[in-house]
């Protein structure tokens, strides 16, 4: 005969399986985390840089184009 120890005991052994089932799954999802977040660091530091770089070159082309300009009314001003 089972005795209400023995049947607790035999409910809670599926709930282990399943929960260190769980467990394992869980840990193999997460395994690539931990690789993302340095790649993700050094795309966004590429980023930046390249931000950067495009922001001087549109400056200086602003500048340029501005300079033009001025240019382009003065000539006909001084004929």
């Amino acid at each position: 005969m089972i005795g209400p120890r023995a049947m607790e005991d035999i409910a809670k052994a599926p709930k282990i399986e399943i929960a260190g089932g769980n467990r394992k799954e869980g840990k193999e999802a997460a395994q690539g985390i931990g690789k993302t977040k340095p790649n993700q660091r050094k795309l966004v530091a590429d980023l930046r840089r390249r931000v950067f770089v495009l922001e001087r070159e549109n400056k200086r082309l602003m500048a340029t184009i501005r300079k033009l300009q001025v240019d382009s009314v003065q000539k006909p001003g001084e004929q």
